[in-house]
């Protein structure tokens, strides 16, 4: 009898030790459970911020360089004709979009084929210019006037705030090109018509109107480049992630994510088995 009851109390200390061990484990497993978890959720803040600081979305004068770099090859006078109008924003904006850029692209055309417009007025109020130059001056009025409507109406169908979704419609983009391209025609008409009209008069209408034909170039290269541009902006999940891993200051961020969510679901795994 003593004997059995010897059994049933060295049985009943080895249960009551094995649960103990089990009690602490889980502790134990629940506490670096609880750690790994803060340190994915830590890891997770520390991986978007640093994204997005490499997202051109973030970077406003870097997204006008990369865009002007792949669609002109005069990059730096793209550069200074659209960002001229990001600074000239009150206040300055944070973020840029492919959208925004087309816009101020837009604008840098409009103000330029204004300034053709005045300068053609004022040559043909001149004292000097004979009845031929004249006649190519109206001309070239009328083209600018029309290229000046074309804008317009690019302008005004894009809207006050216009939603950025409308890029996936391709008529918008097609319309857009047509607008933009039938007032470069125009400008380009009247460029190669103003070599028939004096040095004196030509020289400044000239150069304003070649200044302008490059701004609608500009406008033109971001429509054929949708796609290209808005995978400078938005690149895939994956080539963003691969990209970071191999910056040795962010890839430490990523093995870290990766370690604390593989040795997650081996703890998840560890606290089953153990319970």
């Amino acid at each position: 009898m003593d004997e059995s009851n010897n059994q049933h109390l060295l049985q009943d200390q080895k249960s009551s030790s094995i649960t103990k061990r089990k009690l602490r484990l889980m502790i134990s497993l629940l506490t670096l459970f609880t750690l790994i978890i803060a340190s994915i959720i830590y890891s997770s803040i520390i991986l978007k911020q640093e994204t997005e600081s490499k997202s051109l979305s973030f970077n406003p004068i870097a997204a006008i360089t990369s865009v002007c770099d792949l669609i002109s090859e005069d990059s730096y006078s793209c550069f200074d004709s659209i960002a001229s109008f990001y600074y000239a924003q009150t206040p300055s904006l944070d973020k840029i979009s492919p959208f925004r850029i087309f816009i101020f692209s837009l604008y840098a055309s409009r103000i330029e084929l204004e300034n053709v417009a005045a300068s053609l007025q004022n040559a043909m109020s001149g004292v000097h210019v004979n009845p031929k130059s004249v006649g190519v001056l109206r001309s070239c009025q009328g083209m600018i006037e029309f290229s000046l409507k074309q804008i317009n109406e690019a302008e005004m169908s894009l809207g006050v705030d216009p939603d950025e979704k409308i890029w996936g419609f391709n008529e918008v983009v097609w319309d857009l090109q047509r607008w933009v391209g039938e007032a470069m025609g125009k400008v380009q008409t009247c460029v190669d018509l103003s070599k028939g009209i004096p040095e004196n008069v030509r020289v400044e209408i000239r150069e304003k109107s070649i200044v302008a034909l490059q701004n609608l170039r500009n406008s033109k290269g971001i429509l054929q480049n949708v796609e290209e541009i808005f995978g400078l902006f938005y690149p895939r999940i994956g080539s963003a992630l691969g990209s970071l891993v191999w910056e040795f200051e962010y890839g430490l961020t990523v093995w870290l994510f990766c370690f604390g969510y593989l040795l997650l679901i081996f703890l998840f795994c560890m606290l089953l088995r153990v319970y």
